[in-house]
């Protein structure tokens, strides 16, 4: 992928989608603000897979929260 985007330009193309995003940037909340989508599928366990990337990366879902408090960030900071 490698193309820097925005949050709203990845919910645009990546509608109700898992993302894994690297070389990225969040507000002082933690939300993912830029960065480049690496990986992306409807299917969670398709954008956790190996193989590793060894840099820092995020998971986040595009959709709708169903989780309480609008959760939608499976890990933050953590390099696979």
């Amino acid at each position: 992928m490698g193309q820097k985007m925005t949050w709203e330009e990845m919910k645009r193309a990546f509608p109700d989608e898992w993302l894994l995003i690297t070389d990225y940037e969040s507000d002082e909340y933690g939300n993912v603000t830029q960065g480049n989508v690496e990986r992306h599928s409807k299917d969670d366990q398709e954008v956790f897979r190996p193989p590793a990337l060894k840099k820092s990366s995020a998971f986040v879902y595009t959709g709708e929260s169903t989780f309480p408090g609008g959760w939608r960030a499976h890990a933050e900071h953590h390099e696979i």
